[in-house]
């Protein structure tokens, strides 16, 4: 049996940074969201949730992931991570399901022979009795959902963790159609929290208040902020250029913490390298114009919001992280791990427009 999108967690905490989008604050419980999953046939599942809801037959329903969030399947099983994506006040009392949307698009990477292989697929409906259940893939129209049938019970100003963990029971890839095509059908069940099993967990968010001597800087991430220890990062060279220029330009910054301390006001992360994950403690994304590449030395100048910043794409070459053709004029996302000799370093490229885009 393959392993698939095993894990979309609500945790429900007593904290309040912000008012409920239903009115009362009394009658709410803040609801962080998570994914996780584990696909170990496959070096990268790529595809997007549009939304997650929490939804109660009775008519109650909270949005707790509200913007597309583009993730890698394969790599959160593999490195064991529980991805915090969203964070929002609900209304307090029973919900009976999640309903969750993704974008019918899915890009499969696989080794074969030693030769890495990708293929650019659709999700499909899942039926087994022409019949459409919770618990099953169905698409139409470009988007496709599923509800992950299970019982939530948000308690008013509570200190409950609640999660619902989705066990696939098949995930079936049919590369005989053009496009391959993508179902799934999940079974669903009442899971132990994956932090006590190993998991750690990884924050987005924007990077203030560096210290580069004792190593310390505060993510302010939806719903709140942290105090993140990167002293342990030990891999990243030139990690401090990097959460300057992250902080600087206001990039999206993604931490991987080995443990979190809830005691400490704000909430301490203690980011630290681990030796089968390497340049992903710590990562900062930018996007922006690809202008004076050199295909030979693998660099390149990327501008964005009126500044440019030099990269160096060596890394993504050699992890095979570099999709499409790059190009001068063309769009470019980077994911960067470091600096050295003048140029940021970076260990996946998508170039999204122009040149082998999209």
């Amino acid at each position: 049996m393959r392993r698939f999108f095993s894990t979309l967690a609500a945790a429900a905490t007593a904290t309040q940074p912000t008012q409920p989008r239903f009115g009362d604050p009394t009658n709410s419980a803040t609801v962080s969201a998570y994914v996780t999953d584990d696909l170990g046939d496959y070096d990268s599942v790529e595809f997007t949730i549009n939304t997650v809801q929490l939804r109660h037959t009775g008519g109650r329903t909270c949005e707790i992931i509200h913007e597309p969030l583009a993730i890698d399947a394969a790599e959160l099983g593999h490195d064991q991570i529980v991805e915090r994506v969203d964070t929002t006040m609900c209304e307090a009392g029973p919900y009976n399901r999640l309903h969750v949307e993704l974008g019918e698009d899915v890009t499969l990477r696989r080794t074969i022979n030693g030769q890495p292989t990708t293929d650019q697929c659709k999700f499909v409906s899942y039926y087994d009795d022409n019949s459409d259940r919770p618990n099953r893939l169905s698409c139409a129209n470009g988007v496709c959902s599923f509800d992950i049938t299970g019982a939530i019970n948000l308690v008013a100003q509570s200190h409950e963790h609640v999660a619902l963990d989705a066990d696939l029971k098949e995930f079936t890839v049919d590369f005989a159609t053009t496009p391959c095509e993508v179902t799934l059908k999940l079974s669903p069940l009442h899971a132990d929290d994956k932090l006590s099993v190993g998991y750690r967990t990884s924050l987005s968010g924007y990077v203030s208040d560096l210290d580069e001597t004792y190593d310390h800087f505060v993510l302010t991430v939806d719903g709140g902020t942290y105090t993140v220890q990167y002293a342990g990062v030990t891999d990243q060279s030139g990690i401090d250029t990097l959460l300057g220029r992250a902080a600087a330009d206001r990039l999206k910054t993604k931490v991987r913490c080995q443990t979190i301390d809830n005691g400490t006001t704000p909430p301490t992360c203690t980011a630290q390298s681990v030796a089968t994950q390497t340049l992903k403690t710590i990562t900062v994304k930018a996007k922006g114009n690809v202008s004076a590449l050199d295909s030979s030395l693998q660099t390149f100048t990327l501008g964005y919001g009126g500044t440019t910043l030099l990269v160096n794409y060596t890394k993504a070459t050699e992890l095979g992280k570099l999709e499409g053709v790059l190009a001068d004029d063309a769009t470019a996302e980077v994911t960067l791990y470091g600096f050295d000799l003048d140029y940021f370093l970076t260990r996946e490229v998508e170039v999204t427009a122009g040149s082998g885009g999209n």
